[in-house]
């Protein structure tokens, strides 16, 4: 994720907002595997990379609202 987090601050820095909102929804979009326009843990963990402890740390820093889900305006909002 953190890799994740870095590409999105060279896009914005290279290529403008507008580009980093596209790939960072794109990105949001694969990891939603059953299409529902939430991520739940087991969603984000499959697509995190790092320890299961820490992708579930991440999950819970995306989760503004503590729902139990990190919504596209949520993920946004952490990665921009």
């Amino acid at each position: 994720v953190l890799i994740v987090m870095v590409a999105m601050i060279a896009m914005v820095w290279f290529a403008g907002p507008a580009a980093a909102n596209s790939s960072t929804a794109d990105l949001f979009k694969t990891m939603d595997k059953n299409k529902d326009g939430k991520l739940n843990a087991d969603e984000y963990t499959a697509a995190c990379k790092a320890a299961k402890e820490k992708c579930m740390d991440e999950f819970k820093w995306f989760d503004r609202n503590a729902d139990g889900n990190v919504t596209l305006p949520e993920y946004e909002g952490k990665v921009k």
